[in-house]
């Protein structure tokens, strides 16, 4: 009697989420933390990683320019979300794990928006999006590579990788999404934070030279009166002021009600260098008394801190407008 062969079917086995949930949890934490955190923590990272950057290039001076670092770092930065897509949607094709990774670099942008001091660019948008794009590549060619080599194994090194990638643009911070962050670069300063007239920063050498001069003459003959006077504003970037021109127009209502306290940079007088902020309070009376000496003058009645290069050193200062909007 024929014996019947029976055929043994086993049911495959479906891998669980494995370590793809937990290494996107560290991923987006990693994002989080550089593209969202405090200031301090981007602004100091951007610092230092840039210095580290340009000491290494030091041999080829001019090879190495900020904003190629920063291009560099936003790419590496959302490689890792790109690949992780591709690995969690693999049966999908790439063009839907690429659109999630442009969508996450618009969201970060847009939620930009909502903090104080954070400029969001079009360029990040697109850097981002290109390092999803090259983890989504990166991430089909090994996926690629495993099925030719039959190999069904899950490649652990490949998922702390993707893992440590974003861990490691943690260090370069400064450099990625967050480059939208205001730095001294911009000619920001800290609130309460106060300037010596003679610092090496961009927001004093980035004045006009004769307003310069004459800021750092008032303040060489305010210390012999006794009186310390300091910078709290000088040269703005134009990035800078909007981000200054826009929390006015939150906290006043309105654009028309924010122009009486802040100018927009294309009218500001601190975008172009020919305006500075002065402080403490001795400083600005002392200033209001002696400034024509050097030719500075309060420019704005409403800001005895605001002061401009507005008449030959000795002259009569003229009436200050009522406010920026005003004048």
């Amino acid at each position: 009697m024929p014996t019947t062969a029976h055929r043994v079917t086993t049911t495959p086995h479906v891998r669980g989420p494995g370590l793809l949930v937990p290494a996107a949890l560290v991923v987006l934490l990693a994002i989080g933390v550089v593209t969202l955190g405090p200031s301090w923590f981007v602004a100091d990272a951007r610092r230092a990683v840039t210095a580290g950057v340009q000491a290494l290039a030091a041999p080829w001076p001019g090879a190495v320019h900020r904003a190629q670092v920063e291009a560099v770092a936003n790419v590496l930065l959302f490689v890792p979300v790109g690949a992780l897509a591709a690995l969690a949607l693999r049966r999908s094709g790439p063009v839907l794990p690429m659109a999630l990774g442009a969508g996450a670099s618009v969201l970060v942008e847009l939620a930009q928006t909502a903090l104080p001091g954070r400029v969001p660019d079009l360029v990040d948008v697109a850097t981002n999006t290109t390092g999803a794009v090259l983890g989504v590549v990166l991430a089909t060619v090994c996926l690629a590579v495993r099925r030719r080599l039959r190999d069904r194994r899950p490649r652990r090194w490949v998922l702390s990788a993707l893992v440590a990638a974003p861990l490691l643009v943690v260090g370069l911070a400064g450099c990625s999404s967050g480059g939208g962050v205001l730095t001294a670069e911009h000619g920001h300063v800290e609130e309460g934070e106060e300037l010596s007239a003679f610092a090496d920063v961009p927001a004093i050498t980035r004045l006009d030279d004769a307003l310069r001069r004459a800021v750092q003459d008032a303040a060489r003959e305010a210390a012999a009166d006794g009186v310390e006077l300091h910078v709290s504003s000088g040269w703005r970037s134009a990035a800078y002021q909007q981000s200054l021109f826009d929390a006015a127009v939150e906290r006043y209502g309105s654009p028309e009600a924010a122009r009486e306290w802040v100018l927009g940079p294309e009218e500001s007088s601190h975008v172009t260098g020919d305006a500075v902020d002065i402080g403490p309070t001795d400083a600005m009376s002392w200033l209001t008394q002696h400034g024509s000496d050097h030719g500075l003058c309060q420019t704005y009645a409403n800001e005895m801190w605001h002061f401009e290069l507005a008449v030959e050193p000795g002259g009569q200062c003229p009436a200050a407008a009522t406010d920026p909007a005003a004048g």
